[in-house]
């Protein structure tokens, strides 16, 4: 018997268009609050190109970096 494990997808890439369907992909679950503030956050600053980056380098929480990227 074989065992496979699931390893996601790499985040997707937010180039500047359809802010809408990126965060619906950017969603994630995980149960520990702590681990999830940050992992997501990390998603978040990995998921964007380096010029969309530079608009959310200085935000040091999740919904900081949410707000600023649907401006």
């Amino acid at each position: 018997m074989s065992s496979k494990s699931f390893t996601p997808p790499p985040p997707s890439i937010f180039a500047g268009e359809n802010y809408h369907f990126w965060v619906v992909k950017m969603k994630t679950q995980h149960s520990d609050k702590d681990t999830k503030k940050y992992k997501t956050l990390s998603y978040l600053q990995n998921g964007v190109f380096d010029v969309i980056f530079t608009r959310i380098i200085a935000c040091e929480t999740l919904k900081q970096a949410w707000d600023k990227l649907k401006e």
